[in-house]
């Protein structure tokens, strides 16, 4: 964990700006005119009366020259050894940078359909918000799937292999990711595009690119996130036209991505880009309704909607994303961790509007929805600490929900 020193990892992404602030020698007006903050936000969240955005995060971490980690305090390293999911991130580094030598030697691989079993499972767990199994497995599935792909001659079925590792990389990437350790999340999407180019599945560079647009997202590149998406929705545009289930799926859900990225951006002109970037998302959902989801990235109705209220969100329009967001209704057994992360937006929309226990409500469902995801997530801290922060003493269920939390 690389935290400026002396600040624990719960601590404010609010009070780390400012130590690495002054550690740089910068006043607030100058941290503000580098970051193009406004100078009222950065006071107030270096204050801690305002929990600090993703685009706030973002912005000083570029100002300030250091990794957003740095200010979210990623990866909660203490919360990881109390529920065990940090003995399994040294293997699954193992995997990624090595993945030949991630199985035991000797041991003869099953088949390729044995392995696909085992992918789907992770692939629901990922579904579900949950990180176990996919650390604890994923290290030996990689090994073994390299293992398949050097003793398979060329040809389909080899590249059948290579479309299940990228795969298997996708989730070793969810799993580095989520925890915090995004550099490591990086490498495994390189690992997943190499194995992409390998197999016969011309939309698998589409998914890398999704996933590398969070990236860039953390990190405040949205120019070149950007760019990234008008690449692949060029390479879409004429296979959704002939009617290609994949390519339409994977096109709305580069029109939902370039949304995010628009309103994390605040242009001149973001409001009116992500008004037509959702509008643009809710046509192709509708299109093709029904229809299986090809890539697990749960583009439907329901997602666009989702994205409807973070964006008004990153807009700085909390009202309207509360107003939309609660007559928005989730399907039954739709996927938790798409819950989880929509009540943790509605949760920083209730904080930023003072509505403290409707925000917290909102964290509890996150909770209930994904909780390995809801605990390792840094907004859910953000508000958390927000709300901690506010006048009055905390209620017993507050305090409870940060304990679970560990601050």
């Amino acid at each position: 964990m690389s935290d400026a020193p002396g600040l624990r990892y719960d601590i404010s992404v609010g009070r780390r700006i400012k130590a690495i602030r002054n550690q740089r020698g910068l006043t607030q007006h100058g941290l503000a005119q580098r970051s193009h903050v406004s100078y009222s936000t950065l006071t107030k969240v270096e204050s801690g009366h305002l929990a600090a955005s993703p685009t706030v995060t973002a912005a000083c971490a570029r100002a300030l020259r250091v990794p957003v980690t740095d200010l979210t305090g990623q990866p909660y390293m203490d919360a990881l050894r109390r529920d065990r999911l940090e003995e399994f991130v040294q293997p699954i580094r193992h995997a990624i940078v090595s993945p030949g030598l991630s199985r035991e030697e000797g041991a003869k691989p099953r088949s390729l359909e044995a392995v696909r079993v085992d992918l789907s499972r992770l692939e629901a767990s990922r579904l579900r918000g949950e990180y176990l199994v996919i650390g604890s497995e994923g290290p030996a599935l990689i090994g073994e799937l390299v293992t398949i792909a050097d003793t398979t001659p060329p040809g389909p079925d080899r590249q059948r292999v290579y479309s299940a590792l990228a795969i298997m990389y996708c989730l070793a990437r969810y799993f580095t990711h989520k925890l915090g350790f995004l550099d490591l999340g990086l490498l495994a999407l390189e690992r997943m595009e190499a194995a992409s180019a390998l197999s016969a599945d011309p939309y698998l560079p589409a998914v890398v690119c999704h996933y590398r647009s969070d990236y860039l997202l953390h990190h405040g590149g949205y120019d070149i996130g950007l760019r990234q998406v008008a690449l692949v929705e060029r390479m879409l545009e004429e296979p959704s036209r002939r009617g290609n289930a994949r390519a339409q799926s994977l096109l709305g859900t580069m029109q939902l991505k370039a949304a995010v990225i628009h309103a994390r951006r605040r242009g001149g002109s973001s409001a009116v880009d992500v008004r037509d970037r959702i509008r643009k998302a809710q046509q192709v959902a509708h299109r093709i309704k029904g229809q299986r989801d090809p890539y697990g990235l749960v583009f439907d109705e329901v997602n666009v909607g989702i994205h409807q209220v973070s964006t008004l969100i990153d807009l700085g329009k909390p009202g309207q994303a509360v107003e939309y967001g609660e007559r928005l209704r989730l399907p039954s057994g739709w996927a938790l961790n798409r819950q989880g992360h929509h009540q943790m937006d509605m949760a920083r929309a209730y904080e930023q509007l003072g509505r403290a226990d409707k925000a917290l409500h909102a964290l509890i469902s996150a909770r209930d929805a994904a909780p390995a995801q809801t605990r390792y997530h840094p907004t859910t801290r953000e508000t958390v600490l927000s709300l901690l922060r506010r006048r009055g003493t905390p209620s017993p269920q507050l305090r409870a929900y940060s304990r679970w939390l560990g601050i």
